[in-house]
Formats: C-alpha cells, sequence, structure tokens
C-alpha cells in the first residue's frame, strides 16, 4: 500500500468513527474495526459476534459547484431532490460492484452513506415507502444514510436507517436535546 493509499484510509477511519459511535447508540451493538481493506472498506466484528464489511461512501456537489452555489446564491446545502436521487443511484451501482468477484463478505457489507452538504431530514422527505423497499431489495446486510452536517455544530452524526426494517427511519442523535457548540 503506497503512502497515499495509506493517508486516504486513515482519512476514510476518521470519517467512520462517529458512525460508529452512533451505531452504537441507536442499535445497541458496537462495531469494532478489525481490518482495513479496499472491496469494502472495512472489515469490523459486531459485539454480538457478526463479522461485517463496510463500505463508506460520501455523497455531496463537487467542491467548485459548491464554493459557487454559496458565493452566487448563498446557498450551504444541495438540493435535497438531487440528493435523494444521486444516493439512490449510488446505492445500486455500490450493490452491482458487491456483487462482483473480489469482494470480501458480500452478503454482510454494510453500506454507510455520508451526507455531507444535504440536511437528512431533507433528503428522507424524497425517500417514500416505494423507494425505501426497492433498496431493502439489494443485497446490502445494513444501509445507513448519515448525516455529516452537524458534526461540527454537534461532535456528532446522525443516523437515519434503510435497511434492516427493524431500524428503519430518522433516530435521535446521542446529543439530541444539548446545544450545539460554539
Amino acid at each position: 500500500m503506497s503512502d497515499q493509499e495509506y493517508g486516504k484510509k486513515l482519512v476514510e477511519e476518521m470519517d467512520l468513527e462517529p458512525f460508529l459511535k452512533e451505531y452504537e447508540w441507536v442499535t445497541g451493538l458496537a462495531l469494532q474495526l478489525v481490518n482495513r481493506s479496499e472491496r469494502p472498506d472495512f472489515i469490523a466484528q459486531r459485539s454480538d459476534g457478526t463479522r461485517l464489511g463496510i463500505e463508506l461512501s460520501k455523497i455531496m456537489r463537487d467542491p467548485q459547484s459548491a464554493f459557487w452555489a454559496r458565493v452566487l446564491n448563498g446557498e450551504e446545502f444541495a438540493d435535497p431532490v438531487k440528493t435523494a436521487i444521486h444516493l439512490q443511484k449510488l446505492i445500486y451501482r455500490k450493490d452491482a460492484k458487491r456483487s462482483g468477484s473480489g469482494w470480501t463478505l458480500p452478503e454482510r457489507t454494510v453500506l454507510v452513506l455520508q451526507l455531507m452538504d444535504s440536511s437528512i431530514e431533507q433528503v428522507v422527505l424524497f425517500l417514500d415507502d416505494q423507494i425505501i423497499k426497492e433498496l431493502n431489495e439489494t443485497g446490502f446486510f445494513e444501509i445507513w444514510l448519515t448525516d455529516y452536517t452537524i458534526l461540527d455544530a454537534f461532535g456528532t452524526i446522525q443516523l437515519y436507517g434503510i435497511k434492516p426494517k427493524r431500524w428503519q427511519g430518522l433516530h435521535s442523535h446521542s446529543r439530541t436535546g444539548n446545544k450545539p457548540y460554539g
């Protein structure tokens, strides 16, 4: 592994840490990283003994478009409709990759989608029951939509469970009710 690849993995691991904490908060199950990999990004051991793959993907506008939208139009967040469409397409693309050869733990992979410039509460308004049903038919073990837009303010993220059904929906984060930092 090159220094650049190693650095990228360290950044991904730092990005994953808030998810690991909130996952335990929401599910009551801890995830312990066992190994870094590429397909999927990480291998983890869950406190119930289940070994899982974790695939981490960011959903965000390209930096140049985000910059100009902010400067010219005062838009801090991406359009939630476009974000919802983008995340659906991304899930199907990742599912196709998960089904291909060379993927470790393809039937037990957790897909974590990081919303970087869209509020989870706005995006989920465009994920109706039919869309959620279709996304549940993919081969992922679990699918989580995560709101990283609140990380700076609260020091945590918020989760929306897509799959499995027992964790479906928007969950309060561990700092709900507390004032934001700053």
